[in-house]
């Protein structure tokens, strides 16, 4: 018996989550006027109206789906592929939730993605989509460098963003060009909510934002493909999902806050009778807050969840439920009698905080991570790979015993005076000691080594200007060097070569009220140091941006500078003070419940992330 075929067996007697239909098929359901429905309209291209020069940003082509040979998926091996600059591991997958997987009207096991994936193409065809929904902006490529990078080790794998034809005929010929570095291809689509649907709530709604991704389903040419919300950051290597969503099977996880689907995840080998299906349910089905999709109920969670009036509830209802209503839909374009779906291990393929991982989920085995999109600082949680980074540096640089500074070390540590945010908190490099971009951010002034605080220091080439210096190099505007590609609200970059002519540099102090003797800072591009979010005691580790708020009235913009300086070494010991150590721990405490706390606040369902 060959390996593909045994793979089948397996999967099949392993009670992989399927469904489907027991009845016949039903014929096309009409529409109003009593003609078939209608596939969906094909997509207009878009054309950039910019005067100036920009790569084309290439339009979706339909193409016939790869030969592609089956064959077991071998157990992968714990290394980490870097592409685009950015590593993803290929650890062994393992249980990341308990009871986060649903079928139907019931809790279920989750899908073996490497089991199913055995039966998949082994070198395919695949398309990672996006969605926008509004005037487009930078924001919606939040994670596009690692998407570039797991497309990229996928192979044979194309980027989508999908908008409405009104919305992509606004793109500026700035977003054309991060597009085109980023290889993404736009797919303008006609409608956000499918036509003619039921439900519509003409305010106070996620459907346009959430429905829009039904398209998705119909990109065809391709063995599989993925939707991800773009604060989707991709740790790991997600070939073993695409290959499981090439035979076939539709993909979900269930939510971080008790859906049973989180829309912003979804994979399935794309046909566009699935979006004809969807808007058959939508013009068919009416929502109620208390019986849900169509009358067919909250099973299996037993009540209205975040979500439920747009995509994640409608997904799940038409995807993952057996009721009559969702085999009507699908057996009106001849999909019932062949639907498989099942549903992911949430704390690996989606990760949405802690709620229902196992408690010593290793976190270095996600592999997409969703929420939290800032650091929670919490022991049990994942974050982000760069505040997990973060995180490892500064604790590393706390219990690090150092040789005393250099000679140099100490002339430059001693230029100018030591820059101070008026809360308190000096200026740092988010990564020491590194030749690669960094960017600034708040810490303890007492942090070690302290000889690294910022500087602040007079330009002496060009007089009314400063210079935020360490160690003899400059901070700068993140992304300067390309000012086309640079973002409107750039972080403050570091290192840079002080006497660089593509980095901007320089700064003005520009008086301000809030305390005698404070100023804010004001960068050559005319905005202003901010810490990110604003606050006036911001915590340690926040970021500084540019902004174009110099409001000198505004404490959180206010800064000082002090003539005292310090050394992390006493005279009689070349180690970390223990002083020092003492207030690192306690420092290293508050912050941590600082985290705890914050992570306790639930915004309103309305404003919750999904």
């Amino acid at each position: 018996m060959s390996a593909s075929i045994t793979a089948i067996v397996l999967f099949l007697l392993r009670g992989a989550l399927h469904f489907s239909g027991a009845a016949p098929d039903q014929p096309a359901k009409p529409a109003a006027d009593g003609s078939p429905l209608p596939p969906p309209a094909p997509e207009a291209e878009i054309v950039a109206t910019s005067a100036i020069s920009v790569a084309p940003v290439a339009q979706f082509t339909p193409e016939a789906p790869a030969e592609a040979t089956r064959t077991e998926v071998a157990t992968a091996a714990p290394v980490v592929q870097k592409k685009k600059g950015w590593e993803l591991h290929q650890l062994p997958i393992i249980q990341g939730c308990e009871h986060c997987c649903s079928e139907d009207d019931h809790n279920a096991p989750c899908l073996d993605v490497e089991l199913c994936a055995a039966s998949g193409p082994e070198k395919g065809k695949y398309a990672l989509a996006l969605s926008h929904w509004g005037r487009p902006n930078e924001g919606m490529l939040g994670s596009i460098k690692s998407m570039r990078a797991a497309a990229d080790l996928l192979g044979n794998t194309d980027i989508y963003m999908v908008m409405l034809e009104t919305d992509a005929e606004q793109m500026t010929p700035k977003l054309h060009k991060i597009f085109a570095k980023w290889g993404v291809k736009l797919y303008p689509v006609k409608w956000d909510v499918p036509p003619d649907m039921k439900f519509y709530p003409k305010t106070d709604w996620c459907g346009h934002q959430d429905l829009i991704r039904l398209n998705v389903l119909g990109i065809e040419g391709y063995d599989a493909v993925a939707y991800f919300d773009g604060d989707c950051e991709f740790q790991g290597d997600i070939t073993p999902m695409m290959r499981c969503a090439a035979t076939g099977m539709f993909l979900s996880t269930s939510g971080g806050m008790g859906e049973s689907l989180n829309v912003g995840f979804f994979a399935v080998r794309p046909d566009k009778r699935m979006v004809d299906a969807a808007v058959y349910f939508a013009r068919e089905n009416a929502f109620d807050r208390g019986t849900g999709w169509g009358g067919i109920g909250w099973a299996p969670t037993g009540g209205y969840y975040v979500g439920g009036e747009c995509g994640q509830g409608f997904f799940y209802t038409l995807f993952h439920r057996r009721a009559e209503n969702s085999r009507r839909a699908l057996s009106s374009v001849g999909l019932w009698e062949t639907w498989r779906s099942g549903q992911l291990d949430r704390c690996i393929w989606n990760y949405q905080t802690n709620s229902n991982c196992v408690q010593d989920l290793d976190c270095r085995h996600v592999r997409v991570h969703h929420k939290p999109t800032r650091e929670r600082g919490a022991p049990s949680e994942c974050d982000k790979i760069k505040f997990r980074r973060r995180r490892e540096d500064l604790l590393r640089r706390q219990s690090e015993v150092r040789p005393p500074p250099s000679a140099e070390e100490l002339r430059l540590a001693r230029e100018g005076k030591r820059l101070k945010h008026l809360a308190g908190l000096c200026l740092r490099a988010a990564e020491e000691a590194s030749d690669e971009q960094t960017t600034l951010l708040l810490l303890d002034c007492d942090f070690p080594p302290v000889e690294q605080n910022i500087r602040i220091v007079e330009d002496d080439a060009d007089g009314g200007y400063v210079l935020l210096k360490q160690g003899g190099r400059c901070a700068h505007a993140e992304g300067d060097e390309d000012p086309e590609m640079a973002p409107s609200e750039p972080k403050l970059g570091f290192p840079v070569d002080c006497a660089s002519t593509a980095a901007h540099v320089r700064f003005r102090k520009l008086p301000s009220t809030a305390k005698k003797g404070s100023f804010i800072l004001q960068h050559d591009s005319r905005r202003c140091v901010h810490p990110y979010e604003g606050a006036v005691n911001p915590r340690e580790k926040t970021d500084l941006i540019l902004h174009p708020d110099c409001d000198q009235n505004r404490p959180a913009l206010a800064f000082l500078e002090e003539t005292a300086w310090q050394t992390t070494h006493s005279a009689d010991s070349p180690g970390l003070r223990p002083r020092t150590r003492r207030a690192l721990r306690q420092s290293t405490v508050n912050t941590e419940q600082d985290s705890r706390t914050s992570s306790s606040c639930r915004r309103s369902p309305q404003a919750a992330d999904r």
